[in-house]
């Protein structure tokens, strides 16, 4: 053999032995706290729980699938840090619903087309009136999750922004 395809085969070794590394890392990767109470199968129409029924609803939405790397849990964590520390009233008041949506499962596909996703993402759906009237994917949560305050604002701004948006 030529040293060219010794270093080759040695490379090619190297990168298969590193890719079966992350995968084993990733599935002993501890489950998200929506994993260990199991994700709930989701729809986007929920009862109005106040007495004025032309106020609005939020569902605040956690898209991801089967295999969930660090990167996705923090997604996730971040998110629901975020609704814990500035939105924990209108949580308890069922003004806005936090929702970890596996769209893996069969039942849950129709979000893919429906929100227009093509990766783990963050949604904000508004509901009056028992129907979805309009929703938002919060986009930049990939470019914020490096920075969890950053992220944090970025999500608190874009939830205040949506819920204050009288268009609708």
């Amino acid at each position: 053999m030529k040293p060219k395809q010794i270093i080759a085969l040695m490379l090619i070794a190297f990168v298969a032995v590193s890719v079966g590394y992350m995968v084993v890392r990733e599935a002993k990767a501890p489950p998200a706290e929506s994993e260990k109470a199991g994700t709930a199968d989701a729809n986007p129409v929920v009862n109005n729980q106040t007495n004025d029924t032309n106020d609005a609803q939020f569902i605040v939405y956690y898209f991801h699938g089967d295999v969930r790397c660090a990167t996705c849990h923090k997604l996730e964590s971040y998110a629901k840090e975020t609704l814990d520390t500035y939105f924990a009233d209108a949580l308890a008041e069922g003004k806005i619903r936090w929702q970890t949506v596996n769209v893996e499962r069969p039942q849950n596909s129709h979000f893919i087309k429906d929100y227009q996703l093509v990766t783990k993402s963050v949604v904000i759906s508004k509901i009056r009136q028992g129907e979805q009237v309009n929703w938002q994917n919060l986009d930049r949560i990939w470019q914020e999750v490096g920075d969890e305050q950053g992220y944090i604002d970025y999500m608190r701004d874009s939830i205040l922004e949506f819920m204050e948006d009288r268009k609708l």
